[in-house]
């Protein structure tokens, strides 16, 4: 009698949670909590069952029934708040007695019961709000972090939460909560991934790509926190799904391409972020990029030897998300505290690269991706070596200590590349645009309209033709140790090494380019200087022209980098011969500056000890056909 006299004291008490007042109904719940806590150790394993379905679930779904009534007929936010309120009470109070006594139950017996509870926790989900679904993944993330044993619940249970957890965002793409907005309930959401990952593991393989999908979009479509930004630290929310995103176990399968790609698009998505139509600030998401980038580096640099990364495109992805923060640099101005944006994602290229050109090299075979990854690194070597700002009157004053931070990470990556690039592999194509990047990017002094020839089609067109005379001042680039070191490059590239078939590549490639880029400041010089009288050379124009004549004459060129002219023999100088008509009309207008007056003398007795020239009575060499390049 008195057991069922106490059974039906519950049942009157699981009713008054429906009670109109918010009082009356949350002590109730309460009451109900006190009294199982008190007595439960003296119910048996089949009354606590019972107990369990009957009481505390009929209670749930008995206060489910209600918030969708209440959703249906009521806007006011203060019922809907009160209502909320106690629905958190009823579900914390089954979650907490369902952790505290389930050694009362056999494994079998609790995993049903978990399984049944998820039934009633999904129709939840038909009451369109977020505050109901951050009180239903609490209450899962409450449960599961005090299962210390997956066979405790049983792996179907487990799935089968996950299912429940991925279904939340059938449900909500359309939500709009009146009471609260969804960053609590993402928190959650992202709380109870945990939870469900830790115990499944592996299980959730099959499962993990659209779980990936539901946290990413958790990220895209939470509301800003108020009073707040996200340039310099993580909200909450995008902390705890990269904490999610940390825990993946990436060993087999699809899932470590899965997750570069979304790494991937994270890098990315502060270039995609703006206000509302209304102008209303929102994420700027630079913090969440930066700590992408880091665990991106991690996860290529543990999978990249495997090749699969390299031949499904997801390396590629990765290398072209990294590829834009470079690209943007100074065009783009949120860049938060340092590290900045383009400098975390130059360093984490870099370090990608180390791994990924061996691996690379290795499995090209194979990799219908080859030449696509080599255009991207082409374009990121650029990327690194150029800067466009946005506007000469707001440059930073941070410019000098930033091009040495990308002088060193140009020099970095050339080391790595420069070797492969000159691979049979590599299209030509590529090592031209390479080469031509160099040209753009060592240019100090802007040339004037029509200064420049074709450079994609014809490099050397119009190498002898001077520019009519003129003296205004020359805009100077932000950049020029940058636009040294490429022109060192160049140099560089063009010079005689080993012989073999990646040096003369390179060579042939960069020749055209060096030739130009040599012929600019002579050029320039021959037009400018007559009409300046005793006026001296601008020291930068100076600077310039003095360097280009000392490589000149230190250069020993790679024999098969520049063709052969009729009439002339050289091994090592023949760029020397292309540059000699401007050689002898330069020599004409430095008399007065013995320095440069000098340097192009002795260019030109090189050309006289090296070459054999065949018509000594002219004095010059054989004419370049058109195209000889």
């Amino acid at each position: 009698m008195l057991p069922a006299l106490w059974f039906r004291l519950l049942l009157d008490l699981a009713s008054i949670t429906e009670d109109e007042r918010v009082e009356v109904r949350n002590s109730a719940t309460q009451t109900i909590r006190r009294i199982f806590e008190s007595y439960a150790e003296q119910l048996s394993s089949p009354v606590w069952l019972l107990c369990l379905r009957v009481v505390l679930f009929g209670m749930i779904e008995a206060n489910v029934a209600v918030q969708l009534r209440v959703r249906s007929t009521v806007q006011e936010n203060e019922v809907l708040s009160s209502w909320n309120e106690t629905t958190k009470t009823v579900l914390r109070t089954v979650g907490s007695l369902y952790t505290a006594y389930m050694d009362r139950l056999e494994p079998a017996e609790l995993g049903a019961a978990w399984t049944e509870l998820l039934g009633f926790l999904r129709q939840y989900f038909d009451g369109n709000s977020h505050a109901l679904g951050l009180h239903v993944f609490e209450t899962i993330t409450e449960v599961l972090s005090r299962v210390e044993d997956p066979a405790l619940l049983g792996i179907d249970p487990l799935l089968e939460t996950a299912g429940l957890w991925t279904s939340y965002f059938d449900h909500c793409k359309t939500w709009t909560s009146p009471e609260t907005g969804n960053q609590e309930a993402f928190v959650a959401y992202a709380d109870a991934f945990k939870s469900v990952y830790q115990l499944a593991g592996r299980s959730l393989d099959s499962q993990l790509p659209s779980m990936l999908i539901n946290l990413e979009a958790c990220i895209n479509s939470s509301d800003v926190v108020a009073y707040s930004s996200d340039i310099d630290h993580m909200t909450p929310l995008q902390t705890r799904i990269m904490g999610c995103l940390s825990m993946i176990k990436t060993e087999v399968g699809a899932v470590p391409s899965c997750l570069i790609r979304l790494l991937s698009r994270i890098v990315v998505l502060p270039y995609a972020a703006v206000g509302d139509s209304t102008g209303k600030r929102g994420h700027t998401f630079v913090a969440l990029a930066k700590h992408a980038m880091t665990l991106l580096q991690a996860v290529i640099t543990r999978h990249i030897d495997k090749g699969i990364i390299l031949s499904d495109g997801a390396c590629l992805t990765a290398l072209q998300s990294l590829a834009k923060p470079v690209r943007e640099k100074y065009s783009w101005q949120r860049e938060g505290k340092a590290p900045t944006l383009w400098q975390k994602a130059t360093s984490t290229a870099i370090a990608v690269m180390k791994p990924t050109l061996p691996a690379l090299n290795d499995h090209q075979a194979k990799n219908p991706f080859f030449k696509d990854i080599w255009a991207t690194i082409v374009g990121l070597s650029n990327g690194i070596a150029r800067a466009q700002f946005a506007s000469t009157m707001n440059t930073p004053s941070t410019v000098e200590t930033e091009e040495e931070f990308d002088i060193n990470a140009f020099r970095d990556l050339r080391d790595m590349i420069t070797s492969s690039l000159g691979s049979s592999t590599v299209p030509d194509s590529l090592r031209r645009n390479y080469t031509r990047d160099l040209f753009s990017v060592s240019i100090i002094h802007t040339p004037l309209p029509g200064e420049l020839p074709d450079l994609l089609s014809a490099p050397l067109d119009g190498l002898y033709k001077v520019r009519y005379s003129q003296t205004a001042e020359l805009e100077t680039t932000w950049r020029m140790e940058m636009s040294y070191t490429c022109m060192s490059e160049l140099f560089n590239l063009v010079t005689v090494h080993d012989g073999s078939p990646a040096c003369v590549k390179l060579a042939q490639a960069a020749s055209p380019y060096l030739i130009l880029r040599a012929a600019l400041p002579l050029k320039t010089y021959i037009a400018d200087q007559p009409i300046r009288g005793r006026m001296p050379l601008p020291e930068a124009q100076r600077r310039e022209l003095l360097f280009v004549l000392r490589r000149l004459g230190g250069l020993k060129s790679e024999p098969l980098a520049i063709p052969d002219t009729p009439g002339v023999h050289s091994k090592h100088r023949k760029h020397l011969h292309r540059l000699y008509p401007l050689l002898n009309k330069a020599s004409k207008v430095a008399t007065r500056d013995a320095e440069i007056f000098g340097l192009i003398v002795r260019l030109m007795e090189m050309v006289g000890e090296e070459f054999g020239l065949e018509d000594e009575a002219s004095g010059l060499p054989t004419p370049l056909p058109a195209g000889a390049l």
